[in-house]
């Protein structure tokens, strides 16, 4: 009987439904991780009032930002993303299986210029800043520079926008507590980072076809130590964080979700088991982020009450 997760991914890649077609297209579930981190440290900033305009709005910016990002890959990865399949499951959408190269270009168009807008209604300016760079960081990710063929940038880059974009996101919209900031991303950069790692990891067999030197290709057997390490000094850095600031307490379901998939991957590392482990992990993460967001809104009062209480 096949696990429900993969039954999700399979639909998601599949399905012939508008929402499904339209989720492809936006790459949507990419954007749940950094949304995710956003919503908590952000809840945390707005005493768990998720209906804080300026946070609706940084969150739905954030959102339009991985999606034109991620449009922007789709357009010059095609190559690439024709071999990214295993098992029945695509992992990289080779989207102009379904869409035709002008749908793709209007998306990321359309997607950036609604991006311009919503930064220009919420008019902050170190908000705008850092995703201005975001988007550059982004592009130069693809091309011209190519930074996800550069062993290490790559993953730092992609690790950055899954943790420290969404803290200091926050930091900035919400006139944060730079403690607090700076804890929350302690505590969940490096457990970013091995996820990152790990989609490398699955991604393996494809990236040395295709000549990507990918952080995972240049480790090599590496890989698996390096994984031991990062989960040694994840502990270690959620510790620190938490001596920081207690806030740090609201992630910690979904930093021991991931670093729970990424030990089960180093106790039987293969790199197929890492495609199963990365999946997990978002599935994780979206069930989490969901549960928080519900509990969050239904216990709106209670929570900011025992917030302000503990903190």
């Amino acid at each position: 009987m096949k696990d429900r997760t993969l039954k999700v991914m399979e639909w998601l890649s599949s399905s012939k439904s508008s929402l499904a077609k339209f989720l492809r297209l936006q790459r949507s579930i990419a954007a749940i991780p950094g949304l995710a981190v956003y919503s908590i440290v952000g809840s945390y900033f707005t005493r768990f009032n998720f209906f804080h305009l300026e946070f609706l709005l940084g969150a739905l910016a954030l959102y339009l930002l991985s999606t034109a990002v991620n449009g922007y890959n789709n357009l010059f990865d095609v190559e690439e993303d024709k071999l990214a399949t295993s098992s029945g499951i695509v992992k990289a959408n080779y989207l102009l299986k379904e869409f035709t190269w002008g749908q793709l270009k209007w998306n990321f168009a359309l997607t950036s210029i609604i991006l311009a807008c919503v930064l220009l209604l919420i008019g902050n300016l170190e908000f705008t800043a850092l995703c201005a760079f975001t988007y550059a960081l982004g592009i130069v990710y693809t091309r011209p520079i190519r930074l996800k063929n550069r062993p290490l940038l790559g993953t730092f880059s992609n690790t950055y926008g899954f943790s420290i974009l969404p803290v200091l996101s926050c930091f900035f919209l919400l006139n944060g507590e730079l403690t607090a900031a700076i804890a929350f991303g302690l505590s969940i950069f490096l457990p970013a980072f091995a996820s990152c790692l790990i989609a490398e990891i699955a991604d393996l067999e494809i990236d040395r076809k295709i000549g990507t030197r990918t952080t995972a290709c240049w480790l090599g057997k590496r890989a698996k130590t390096v994984i031991k390490a990062v989960l040694i000094f994840s502990v270690a850095f959620y510790f620190v964080a938490i001596y920081i600031h207690w806030a740090v307490i609201l992630v910690t379901p979904f930093v021991a979700a991931i670093l729970y998939e990424t030990r089960k991957l180093y106790m039987d590392f293969t790199e197929k088991k890492a495609d199963y482990a990365l999946i997990k992990i978002g599935a994780h993460i979206s069930r989490g982020f969901i549960i928080y967001v519900l509990a969050a809104i239904i216990l709106h009062e209670t929570a900011a009450t025992l917030l302000t209480t503990i903190f």
